[in-house]
């Protein structure tokens, strides 16, 4: 069984918003050759934020089935692009409810999935970033009560990681999926960086950054810790391995 992370995906929605001018032809066709030929259906995938452009619940439906479509049993992780998410798990569980490989999500929680337990959350632009590439698909400016917010959703799904592992039968290999970048080329220490760092996951995926903002991004092993980009366009349009057991 492996684990794979995708980010930043931007499907279309039923606003047709297409990613063309941002030289990303023909998405999300060669994404979804990649993801067929390499995710079988026993793998993991965690789709790390920018899921979709739809603003709206009724919006996102066709691009859940294109997702659903996709080899691999599915995490999501909600990115600063996804509205159509909304603040109530209980209405964003019975969204997901058709999509049977939809199977789990981050919303101040943490998920089991297989040998792994999957916690994070969406995180924001921490004020140690250097500085990024604006517009549509830039960086969005720091901001200390997102940051602080996001802080707390990160370490109540760090926390209830913890539950899950002490429920568990056998033990189980901790992974962090986040949306902005917890660390950046930099390697200032962040707000993010530090609890992730202590709770110690294999590794931890994150995406959120595009084309010349691909550089200012961590990449590598830090405090222990595994830092993969998985951005559509800084992987190659391909789900990136993770892990495998």
């Amino acid at each position: 069984m492996r684990l794979f992370g995708i980010g930043d995906t931007h499907l279309p929605s039923t606003r047709q918003k297409d990613m063309h001018r941002f030289g990303w032809s023909e998405h999300p066709l060669p994404l979804q050759r990649a993801w067929d030929e390499r995710v079988a259906p026993e793998d993991v995938v965690i789709v790390a934020g920018d899921i979709s452009w739809a603003t709206r619940a009724h919006e996102v439906m066709d691009d859940l089935a294109w997702l659903d479509a996709r080899p691999g049993r599915k995490v999501l992780v909600r990115g600063n692009h996804d509205y159509w998410w909304g603040d109530s798990a209980s209405k964003l569980r019975k969204l997901l409810e058709p999509f049977r490989t939809l199977e789990g999500f981050l919303h101040n929680n943490a998920v089991v999935m297989g040998p792994w337990v999957i916690a994070g959350s969406r995180l924001w632009t921490a004020p140690e970033a250097p500085p990024m590439p604006g517009g549509e698909m830039g960086d969005e400016a720091a901001d200390t009560g997102y940051v602080e917010r996001e802080t707390r959703r990160l370490t109540a799904s760090m926390e209830d990681a913890k539950k899950k592992e002490a429920a568990s039968a056998t033990p189980l290999v901790r992974v962090v999926a986040v949306h902005f970048p917890p660390v950046y080329a930099n390697e200032k220490p962040t707000a993010f960086s530090e609890p992730i760092e202590a709770f110690g996951p294999k590794v931890c995926v994150y995406g959120h950054l595009h084309a010349a903002g691909i550089a200012a991004g961590f990449t590598g092993e830090r405090g222990g810790v595994r830092y993969v980009l998985a951005s559509c366009d800084a992987a190659g349009f391909a789900p990136v391995l993770l892990d495998e057991v």
